[in-house]
């Protein structure tokens, strides 16, 4: 669960990032637009990459 706080948390960054990225790349867009996506694609790439380590980055210690 730590990872997925981490990971909603970072998505501030995400989104600022993004904001920068669409701005300078997106001429003759309307930012209005772009912020609905923006906004979404803020956490859900950061959502699916943590239960992607979640899932295959560990492998369960054995011991004994």
């Amino acid at each position: 669960m730590m990872n997925r706080s981490y990971a909603l948390a970072f998505g501030a960054v995400t989104l600022r990032f993004y904001i920068w990225l669409f701005t300078v790349l997106g001429n003759g867009v309307n930012f209005h637009n772009n912020y609905l996506i923006i906004a979404f694609l803020s956490w859900v790439p950061n959502l699916i990459l943590v239960e992607v380590i979640n899932r295959y980055g560990r492998r369960p210690v054995v011991i004994g």
